[in-house]
Formats: C-alpha cells, sequence, structure tokens
C-alpha cells in the first residue's frame, strides 16, 4: 500500500482493516476450491487466524521487506512445489478469478497476473505463479510487472502475462478505493467493505 504516507493513524487503521477483509474474503475463496494455502505476513494476529482458517504454511516476516520474506519462506517448500501467490489487497478476487488463473497455469510455467491501481494502470503484479519456487527472484513493488518479464527473458523462460479486470484491482492508492466505493455491486460480501468505506469516508 503506497499511500500511507499522506494518511492520519484513523485512515491508516480502517484502509488496513479494508485490506484484512479482502484478505480473509480471499482465503474463502481459495477455500471453495479445496486448495491447499500458506499465508506470509508481519502480523501473529494473521497468522494465528490463518492457522484456524486451514493453512498448511505459515511464515512470520519479521520486518523485513515483503521480497526477502518471500525469497526466505520458498525455501521451506519442496522444490518441485509449484506456487501461486496472490496479494491480499484484492476485493474483487473471486471464484470467476481463481478459476481462469488456474485454467490458464496447466501449461505454463510463470504466469504474471499484472494488478490494477489508480487509472487503470497496470504496472505491478497481483499474482504470480510458478511452476517451481525459485524461477524467478521475487520483485514485488512498483514496476514489479515488466521486471518479472526482463527476469523471465533474462533466463530466457516461457511466460504469459493475464489481465484480469477488475480481478485485480488492488487498493494502493484513494483512486483505488473511490473505485471499490462506487463499484460494490462487484464484490464478494459487499457490506464487510461498505461499513468501513463509510467511516473512512464519512
Amino acid at each position: 500500500m503506497r499511500i500511507k504516507a499522506a494518511l492520519t493513524s484513523t485512515e491508516i487503521y480502517e484502509i488496513e482493516s479494508l485490506v484484512k477483509a479482502s484478505f480473509y474474503q480471499t482465503i474463502k475463496v481459495i477455500q471453495t476450491r479445496g486448495l491447499s494455502f500458506g499465508v506470509i505476513t508481519p502480523s501473529r494476529e494473521i497468522v494465528e487466524s490463518s492457522l484456524e482458517l486451514g493453512a498448511k504454511f505459515t511464515f512470520i516476516d519479521e520486518g523485513t521487506d515483503l521480497n526477502t520474506a518471500l525469497s526466505k519462506a520458498m525455501k521451506q517448500l519442496p522444490q518441485n512445489q509449484s506456487i501461486l501467490i496472490i496479494m491480499p489487497d484484492l476485493p474483487f478476487f473471486s471464484n470467476e478469478c481463481l478459476q481462469a488463473v488456474l485454467t490458464h497455469i496447466q501449461n505454463v510455467d510463470i504466469l504474471i497476473v499484472p494488478s490494477i491501481s489508480g487509472e487503470g494502470e497496470k504496472k505491478g503484479t497481483a499474482m504470480l505463479y510458478m511452476s517451481r519456487p525459485d524461477l524467478l527472484p521475487f520483485c514485488f513493488g512498483l514496476k514489479s510487472k515488466d521486471n518479472y518479464i526482463q527476469s523471465a527473458k533474462k533466463l530466457a523462460l516461457e511466460y504469459e502475462l493475464l489481465d484480469l479486470d477488475p480481478c485485480t484491482r488492488d487498493l494502493d492508492t484513494f483512486t483505488d478505493i473511490k473505485y471499490l466505493q462506487t463499484h460494490l455491486s462487484n464484490v464478494n460480501k459487499p457490506d464487510i467493505y461498505s461499513k468501513i468505506l463509510d467511516r473512512l469516508f464519512k
């Protein structure tokens, strides 16, 4: 989330509540498919609740950046384990989105799903699939989509891009949050988000 510096503590709390609500809805979607999932987070509260929800793997990010935490966590997985990394701030993520991703990964080693921020920018990465956890170095963040593409090309690895609008609209900017507010009918459980948005924009 790139907007913290300009926010009050109350606004940060409410936006983090939006992200947390999105995260739990994503887990519910994954659970409907009976898929195993793991969680990487700096929050012990999230780890505990994720284990209660059936997480098979958890990793505490001890104050490092996300990419360092991911790299450390992947070392604990079997090297032939395929992985699908899903960012937590995707309120439009749904069963249909997951099905689209699962369909595309059947015959690829790398699938890059760009995130959509602001006025439709597709520079970040909402989801990343790799047939092995060590295929690419992690580089989530600004311009990560292009960075993943460049890494794949440099290593002579085949990859695919998959655009999923609105599934991959994230919560990085106030424009993103406004978009969520005006498109609540397109999310799972809109009441969960509407209460937080009402407090945020009261």
